[in-house]
Parts: structure tokens; C-alpha cells; sequence
């Protein structure tokens, strides 16, 4: 690890516990154990090593995406999506939540973004950004496409987006581990499917029965 990701990893680990007003240069170069004026051979202030870790949060969180396969963006493909059922669903979704519990920065990254929020207005903004803008935006596109396509019933997207994301927000911030969100999670998908799924696994069973 070098000096810089030495420098960012434990900024990190000190906002998350203290928020970011209550964490000085000097608190981050002693805890690397570096002089503080070395410091300022990688970042201008504190401020340039917290919008540094706002970016590398982004970067990570987009890296995972791909790398399993998952939209991300708006530009991506969505077809992992397509001739899905309750199932299927469920895995994409498991797969898609994990990382907000189980990926190291990550999840100090939004004790960061938590902490901060009440008194730093870049913090604030960048929470909202991606704990509440973001999500439901990207979800309104994915579930507009999935209707577009007959996968999901005819309806309003981002109605349908606010009613998928506003449980996953409850979950990643009062659930402790992944294990402890799982039960919830599937159930959640599974009531959101029947009322969104053109044909969850109990229809296509029946129809499968009928032929």
C-alpha cells in the first residue's frame, strides 16, 4: 500500500468513527505516522482527501457492478434482467445489496457519508446523492425498461422505484450484517414481484401445469 492509499485508507477509517469535522490533518498524518507537512505532498487539505474518497467510493462500487455482471449506469445493459422470475430476481438482488454490507470501504465509506451528513454540507450532499437520488433514478430507468419490454406490469417506474428502494434504504441502515438483511430482503422481493412480475415462479408453474 503506498503512502497515498496509506493516507486515504486510514482518513477513512477516522471519519467514519468521528464524522469529517471531527477529524483534523494532523489526526490523519498520525495515524499513518507520517509528519503532516508530508501530507500535503499528496492532497491540498482535508477536504481534497475526503472528495478523493468520495471518488474512490464511486469507482468501487462501479467496478463491482460490472465485474458481477450488473447495471450500474443508465448506459449499461440490462438485459441480465430480461425473462427473470421471483427467483432469479431475488439472486440479482442479493447479489446487487451485498456490497453495500459486506465490501470494507463501503460500508465506512457510508458511515462516513452518515455520520457527516448533520454538519458538513459536502457530506450531505454526496449522501443524499447516493443513498437517495441516485438509486431511485437508476431504479425508475431499470423498471421503464423492464415495463417497456413486458417483463414488468404497465405502471408508474419511479412510483415502482420509491416503493422497491425505500425498504432496501431501511435495511442498509439498520442492519448489521448481510445475514440479518437476507431474510428481509427476499421477502421484500418477493411481495414486490407479485404486485410487479408479469409472471412470478407460482404462475409459471401453473402455466407450465396447464401445458
Amino acid at each position: 500500500m503506498t503512502t497515498k492509499e496509506r493516507i486515504i485508507d486510514q482518513a477513512l477509517d477516522l471519519f467514519s468513527r468521528k464524522g469529517y469535522d471531527g477529524v483534523s490533518v494532523r489526526d490523519i498524518s498520525g495515524a499513518v505516522g507520517i509528519k503532516e507537512s508530508s501530507l500535503y505532498n499528496h492532497f491540498k487539505n482535508k477536504q481534497d482527501i475526503f472528495d478523493t474518497i468520495v471518488e474512490e467510493g464511486f469507482l468501487r462500487a462501479g467496478n463491482y457492478f460490472r465485474q458481477q455482471s450488473l447495471p450500474f449506469s443508465r448506459g449499461d445493459d440490462l438485459s441480465v434482467y430480461r425473462e427473470t422470475d421471483v427467483s432469479r430476481l431475488t439472486e440479482l438482488i442479493l447479489r446487487t445489496f451485498s456490497y453495500f454490507f459486506e465490501d470494507p470501504f463501503n460500508t465506512r465509506f457510508r458511515r462516513l457519508l452518515t455520520v457527516s451528513q448533520f454538519g458538513n454540507e459536502r457530506a450531505k450532499e454526496v449522501y443524499i446523492r447516493l443513498y437517495r437520488d441516485y438509486p431511485v433514478q437508476f431504479q425508475s430507468h431499470l423498471f421503464a425498461a423492464l415495463m417497456e419490454t413486458g417483463e414488468f406490469r404497465r405502471g408508474d417506474p419511479e412510483a415502482a422505484a420509491r416503493d422497491f428502494y425505500g425498504v432496501m434504504f431501511m435495511l442498509i441502515h439498520t442492519c448489521d450484517s448481510f445475514e440479518e438483511a437476507k431474510p428481509a430482503i427476499r421477502e421484500h422481493v418477493k411481495q414486490f414481484a407479485s404486485a410487479h412480475l408479469i409472471r412470478t415462479e407460482g404462475e409459471q408453474d401453473e402455466s407450465d401445469h396447464n401445458l
